[in-house]
């Protein structure tokens, strides 16, 4: 999952303009799929997304990486999210109802 989440962070920056990399991490987390540190400039990840399709887990990549713009949920943070995902909010659902691998 690890070398996973690093190559899609790093292949979002660069889609996204992000040029400083983040440092990447995974660990167990139960409420959240994924948090944006700005001080650490460091992203993690929860393990349970190792579960999930690769569509599910880049969605929530592109969630974390639109934080380095808007650090909110605001409509214009989700219109980052948009741009990059298009299928976020079914992607979402997915996460949602637990539902994995296709």
């Amino acid at each position: 999952l690890l070398d996973y989440l690093q190559g899609r962070v790093s292949f979002y920056s660069k889609e996204m303009g992000i040029v400083r990399p983040y440092k990447v991490k995974v660990r167990d987390m139960t409420s959240r799929y994924g948090v944006n540190s700005k001080n650490t400039f460091s992203l993690t990840f929860a393990l349970s997304l190792v579960y999930y399709s690769p569509s599910t887990i880049d969605s929530v990549v592109v969630h974390e990486l639109a934080h380095y713009f808007y650090f909110d949920h605001s409509s214009k943070f989700y219109e980052v999210v948009i741009k990059y995902c298009p299928d976020y909010k079914k992607e979402h659902a997915k996460l949602r109802k637990h539902q994995y691998h296709e």
